[in-house]
């Protein structure tokens, strides 16, 4: 559907060049720098049991997301980047591009990024740069923008068939399940 618009891109962002960006333990995992992405993502948790359950697990990591709509290097539809380790959590920036698209393909991206959050999440060794590139170049492919995996693309096939059946049940006058 969607293979090759989103990658995951290896770049360290630093305070200053990425924008502030301040972790608080009470917050959630997944952290949207505006009101638009928080909305994305909580439509996202209403009409899709895979975002649920990708936001759940994050939730429960040590694994601090911030999400925010800006472009990606080399043109792609939406990235994960590194930013860097803080007192007692991993950072990471989820950029989607939110020109051009809908926002069922919108909250697809943003659950494709989720997922290779997820992967880093799973892998406690990665806690640099380096070692976020050698992860995922152990877990996928990469294609000369950035690292693909498997499951990410799972993820947005099975994300964007949710939000489908949601938008269709709704036509039809049902309710979505919780």
């Amino acid at each position: 559907m969607w293979q090759g618009t989103v990658r995951v891109v290896l770049a360290a962002i630093t305070a200053a060049g990425g924008g502030v960006l301040n972790a608080q333990n009470e917050l959630p995992a997944v952290r949207p720098e505006s009101a638009a992405i928080r909305a994305l993502i909580e439509s996202g948790m209403a009409r899709s049991a895979t975002f649920r359950d990708l936001k759940t697990r994050l939730d429960n990591t040590d694994v601090i997301v911030y999400v925010r709509f800006s472009r990606c290097p080399s043109g792609i539809a939406a990235c994960l980047a590194w930013i860097t380790p803080g007192a007692g959590s991993r950072r990471l920036l989820i950029r989607i591009d939110r020109f051009d698209s809908s926002p069922d393909r919108l909250t697809a991206l943003l659950a494709h990024e989720l997922q290779h959050a997820n992967e880093v999440a799973a892998a406690p060794d990665i806690t640099d740069l380096a070692s976020f590139e050698r992860s995922f170049a152990s877990l996928g492919w990469n294609d000369g923008t950035g690292f693909e995996t498997e499951q990410a693309q799972n993820t947005t096939r099975s994300v964007a068939a949710e939000l489908s059946r949601a938008r269709h049940d709704a036509g039809r006058g049902q309710r979505p399940p919780p």
